[in-house]
């Protein structure tokens, strides 16, 4: 008989991003009162520091992938690895894993296991295309209809109302939802000492090069800005000559102060070297980027969009700037700039603002819950 259940956290790719941080961050705070098993592709940094007794086991086509064939066999692994480890409760996090998981559990449901799925944001939700978005909100319904009763971890109870709104309460209403946002626990406290910013604004992205994450809105925010400024770009596409060429295209001559990186998997080095942290996506869950910058003690500028607004709330140092309006975003961004220029403790404040409204403390203890109470609410 085992003694205590065991949870296989299916993610996606096995890069750096906001999936593999909350799974590690579940492992870690759930400890010995359960059995990990963290399933994804081949591991590229993302799942790199697991939790001690944690396993991981690497299966390939997990990215999603619009592909069936690619799919069906994606598929037919995963469902040897859930047949092979018999957990107790299979918790699917990336876009593909669940809908691969919850696909497994409308058909051939294994019967000594239930399913939990997160939705790190909501595919049709405001700013994705059009044409996706209407696919998304089709599949999502496919699969509450279909899909064995199971539990949904959404990041903010607002999703959870958005999400109920969007769908019939016929779905809706056979499974059980959960709310527990992100987190950062790299633990960046700040550590520069407080001064007077002088010198050009040193803006960091850590980032990827995406139609969601919309980097060409940085180029055309940072070439109507008056302040002197420059930029570092970090993460996965971020080196690539087309994107390169686009920001060119855009800001000419002021280009030199831009320095494309490409992958990193020290992203507090990437962001001890910065004063302000920029996002400007079209559309997010909760990003981990802005947790990290945000615990670190950087301002904050971020695109005015529902999923930024917790970190607008909280940040004293922070601007929301309008997506698609580029000289109303750096005038924001310029006065932004000012308000720095005469803070010379911002850093420490912004910290201290971070622990106060996203305690690392009290949402390893959320978590904990969350995980208990999912283990111990069957539904039918």
């Amino acid at each position: 008989m085992r003694d205590r259940p065991k949870i296989l956290f299916v993610g996606g790719s096995g890069v750096p991003s906001g999936v593999p941080t909350f799974i590690k961050a579940v492992t870690e705070a759930a400890g010995d009162d359960i059995e990990s098993v963290v399933v994804s592709e081949p591991d590229q940094g993302g799942y790199g520091r697991l939790a001690t007794g944690a396993r991981h086991i690497a299966v390939d086509g997990l990215a999603t992938t619009l592909n069936p064939f690619h799919q069906r066999r994606a598929r037919s692994r995963l469902e040897q690895v859930i047949l092979s480890e018999k957990p107790s409760l299979v918790w699917a996090h990336a876009r593909m894993a669940v809908h691969l998981c919850r696909d497994l559990f409308s058909e051939t449901t294994p019967s000594f296991s239930r399913l939990a799925v997160s939705l790190h944001g909501l595919p049709f939700g405001p700013g994705h295309r059009p044409p996706l978005k209407a696919m998304s909100k089709f599949i999502e319904m496919r699969h509450l209809r279909h899909t064995r009763p199971h539990h949904i971890h959404l990041l903010t109870q607002e999703d959870v109302q958005f999400y109920c709104a969007a769908l019939p309460p016929s779905m809706v209403g056979r499974h059980d939802f959960q709310t527990l946002g992100t987190v950062s626990h790299m633990g960046l406290a700040h550590t520069a000492p407080s001064q007077t910013l002088t010198g050009p604004l040193r803006i960091v992205m850590t980032t990827r090069a995406s139609y969601q994450k919309n980097l060409i809105e940085a180029a055309h925010i940072l070439a109507r800005v008056t302040i002197p400024w420059r930029l570092d770009l970090w993460g996965a596409g971020t080196q690539s000559e087309a994107l390169i060429k686009r920001f060119r295209a855009v800001l000419g001559p002021l280009l030199d102060r831009v320095r494309f990186h490409g992958p990193t998997r020290d992203v507090a080095s990437a962001l001890s070297d910065a004063d302000l942290y920029l996002l400007t996506s079209r559309y997010e869950g909760m990003s981990i980027g802005v947790h990290e910058a945000f615990e670190c003690g950087l301002a904050l500028a971020l695109s005015d969009i529902p999923a930024n607004q917790v970190f607008l709330k909280a940040h004293p140092f922070a601007a929301a700037l309008p997506l698609g309006r580029p000289s109303e975003a750096a005038l924001r961004l310029d006065q932004l700039y000012t308000r720095l220029t005469r803070a010379p403790d911002y850093r420490v404040t912004s910290h201290t603002a971070w622990r106060s409204s996203f305690s690392p403390e009290l949402w390893t203890q959320q978590a904990r819950q969350m995980v208990r109470d999912i283990l111990n609410r069957p539904l039918r």
